[in-house]
């Protein structure tokens, strides 16, 4: 898996790659409905929680995902946030991502998608 700074990082670059190559990006509800989440796992010893999914491009482009997850304690409070970069999704295809939470949780939680990025390739 890699830290939390590389996903950050992934993240970031997706983010200037549509500023500079005017390529077209979208953190629309269509983008959002690309992404599920398939596991949201407490740490056992009160560690990073982490959370998984997969994505559906249902875009015609090949494209790049930034998705932004927070995770919730049972009460639900935040708990922290997880990133994921996946850079190259083809249409009509489906990718696994996977993160860590930014802060040690005890117990049970819950995560939820908070935004996600989709950037079409040029």
């Amino acid at each position: 898996m890699h830290s939390i700074r590389a996903r950050r990082l992934g993240v970031a670059l997706i983010s200037v790659a549509c500023l500079v190559t005017g390529a077209s990006c979208s953190s629309s509800k269509s983008a959002r409905n690309d992404v599920k989440i398939s596991a949201c796992k407490a740490d056992p010893g009160g560690g990073k929680p982490a959370a998984a999914g997969t994505i559906v491009n249902h875009s015609s482009k090949t494209s790049a995902y930034a998705v932004h997850v927070k995770f919730y304690d049972s009460s639900g409070n935040a708990v922290g946030d997880g990133l994921s970069a996946v850079a190259s999704v083809d249409p009509n295809t489906t990718a696994r991502w996977d993160t860590k939470g930014s802060l040690d949780a005890k117990g049970p939680v819950t995560c939820k998608i908070d935004s996600v990025t989709r950037t079409e390739s040029v």
